[in-house]
């Protein structure tokens, strides 16, 4: 209405799902979705550590509940999204974080190191976004952001090639989500965070590199994993409204396309 200026991030009465949710970027990215209000349906695969956030964000008087999957497997997805469903009645709002991040060189990457990243990266990323959309496109409206890495777009990373390709199929996916879902009304995108303190960083970087490269980029330090969070609620919300197909790269100047 003329004279009210309407908060765009506000996202009172909307449904967030969350993959990933007990730590790193998908722990922020709750947090972040608590801060607009959001209702939160947290999924990961440690129980405790989602209990406790869960726990957290209930206490800032959000309705945030845990949901344990391994989203790996297909029918633990299909079965989570059903309660999920059940309990809340609508998806509003997808985001996609959860992911493993091991590294081999390209000659010791074997079947097994190859189906356990893109199992959970890129299978289970898809599976996700199918059930969401299920409903999403009955209702007519939502928004989705997958969660993809520099590693997409440079060579961030030696010995990273099979994660390179799950994080590059997201990137392709999401596009050709994102032109079947204009048409019900559903958006999709991606966020591609460079280098960012998170535990998989840090279990694969030594602390020494990870500060050299920090230097290197606009702020002076590595992303933060609620840089990255704040990115995937903005297009999540009424704010992002004309994106769809894009990629915000959350890298402090690390890749410039």
């Amino acid at each position: 209405m003329s004279g009210q200026h309407l908060d765009k991030s506000d996202l009172t009465g909307r449904v967030a799902i969350v993959t990933g949710a007990a730590r790193g970027i998908g722990r922020a990215t709750a947090t972040a979705f608590a801060q607009s209000r959001a209702d939160l349906a947290l999924i990961d695969v440690d129980a405790g550590a989602l209990e406790q956030v869960a726990g957290e964000l209930k206490a800032t008087g959000v309705r945030a509940e845990p949901f344990v999957a391994d989203l790996a497997r297909v029918s633990e997805i299909r079965t989570v999204f059903a309660r999920i469903w059940d309990s809340y009645g609508r998806f509003d709002a997808l985001a996609n974080v959860a992911a493993i991040y091991p590294v081999a060189p390209v000659l010791e990457v074997t079947e097994e190191h190859w189906d356990a990243i893109h199992s959970l990266d890129l299978r289970g990323v898809f599976f996700c976004c199918q059930e969401a959309l299920r409903k999403m496109f009955e209702q007519g409206s939502g928004a989705i952001v997958n969660v993809s890495s520099g590693s997409a777009y440079r060579a961030v990373q030696p010995n990273a090639s099979a994660y390179s390709a799950a994080k590059g199929g997201i990137v392709g996916m999401s596009r050709s989500l994102a032109l079947e879902g204009a048409r019900h009304g559903v958006r999709v995108n991606v966020v591609a965070p460079g280098y960012t303190e998170s535990d998989g960083i840090k279990a694969v970087v030594s602390e020494e590199d990870r500060a050299a490269h920090g230097a290197m980029l606009v702020p002076g330090r590595l992303i933060q994993p609620e840089e990255v969070a704040e990115a995937i609620v903005f297009l999540c919300s009424d704010a992002a409204s004309g994106m769809n197909g894009s990629s915000l790269h959350v890298t402090g100047g690390d890749y410039m396309p």
